[in-house]
C-alpha cells in the first residue's frame, strides 16, 4: 500500500549537474508529483563529493524526525543524525546485528541516546498521527532473528578458544595495532585549530564557535568533514570529543 506523499531531495551540486545522471527522470518525476528539489548551491556547481555530507544539515532541518535503518561507524547517515541531534529533533534508529557492518552506525547512535525503533507506530504516535490498523494490514515488528543454534555456539566456543601463551601474543598485537592507529592518525591543516582546541577537553558546540570566532553553520560543516575522517564524535548534550581510536 502507498500513501500519496510527497518527495524532497537535497542536491549536493547544482540544478544543472544531477548526480548520478541516471537519476535525471527521477528529478523530474519528483517535480512532476508536487515534491521539491533543492540546492544551496549555484546551478551551475558541479559535483564534488564533499558538498554531499555537508547538505545533510539541510535534511536534518527540513525533517520532523530522523530515521536511520542502517549505517556503517563512518556514514552520511550519522551524520544527518547529528545534525538532527544539534536541532533538538529526535533520532530514531533500528538496532542492527552484533557483527554486521551496516548495523555498527544505528547501535553506536543508540548507545549515545538515539531512540530504539521496534515499531513504525512509535513514530506515528510521536508525531501526532491517528493510528489506524486497517483490515487485512498489519503493522510487522522490526525483529533480527539469529541463525545460529545453541550446538554451533558450543562448537564454535570450543574451536577458537586459545591458550594462555596465544590469548597473551593476541593482546600484544592488538596493543601494537592500536599504538600504530594512534601514530597514524593524521588531522588536515584546516582542522586544527578545532583539534587542538578538543585536544585540552570536551567542549560543547557551542563554546567552540564562540572561543573561534565562527559561526555555528561554519563550524557544522567543519565537525561534518571531521566526522567523516573519524576525528572526532558526538556525546550527548552537543559536546564533540576527540574519537579514540
Amino acid at each position: 500500500m502507498y500513501e500519496k506523499g510527497k518527495t524532497i531531495a537535497v542536491l549536493g551540486s547544482g540544478f544543472n549537474h544531477i548526480y548520478p545522471e541516471e537519476n535525471v527522470d527521477l528529478v523530474k518525476e519528483i517535480i512532476k508529483s508536487g515534491g521539491a528539489i533543492i540546492s544551496e548551491h549555484h546551478p551551475n556547481t558541479e559535483v564534488n563529493l564533499s558538498n554531499f555530507p555537508i547538505r545533510n544539515r539541510i535534511i536534518a532541518g527540513i525533517a520532523s524526525s530522523t530515521v536511520v535503518v542502517e549505517a556503517k561507524a563512518r556514514s552520511g547517515s550519522s551524520v544527518t543524525a547529528r545534525h538532527c541531534s544539534i536541532q533538538g529533533k529526535k533520532v530514531y534508529c533500528v538496532p542492527g546485528r552484533i557483527g554486521d557492518k551496516t548495523g555498527r552506525g544505528t547501535n553506536n547512535l543508540i548507545k549515545k541516546g538515539a531512540h530504539i525503533l521496534t515499531d513504525v507506530n512509535e513514530i506515528l504516535s510521536d508525531l501526532g498521527e491517528k493510528i489506524q490498523i486497517k483490515e487485512g494490514i498489519r503493522t510487522r515488528k522490526i525483529k533480527h532473528k539469529s541463525n545460529v543454534r545453541d550446538k554451533e555456539v558450543r562448537n564454535t566456543t570450543k574451536q577458537y578458544r586459545n591458550s594462555p601463551k596465544e590469548n597473551k601474543e593476541q593482546t600484544q598485537c592488538e596493543k601494537e595495532r592500536e599504538n600504530n592507529k594512534k601514530k597514524n592518525k593524521k588531522v588536515k591543516k584546516e582542522y586544527m585549530e578545532i583539534y587542538n582546541l578538543l585536544k585540552k577537553s570536551p567542549t560543547n558546540i557551542n563554546e567552540i564557535a564562540r572561543t573561534l570566532n565562527i559561526t555555528i553553520a561554519e563550524l557544522n560543516m567543519e565537525l561534518t568533514m571531521m566526522e567523516i575522517d573519524g576525528v572526532i564524535e558526538m556525546l550527548p548534550g552537543n559536546i564533540i570529543k576527540i574519537k579514540e581510536n
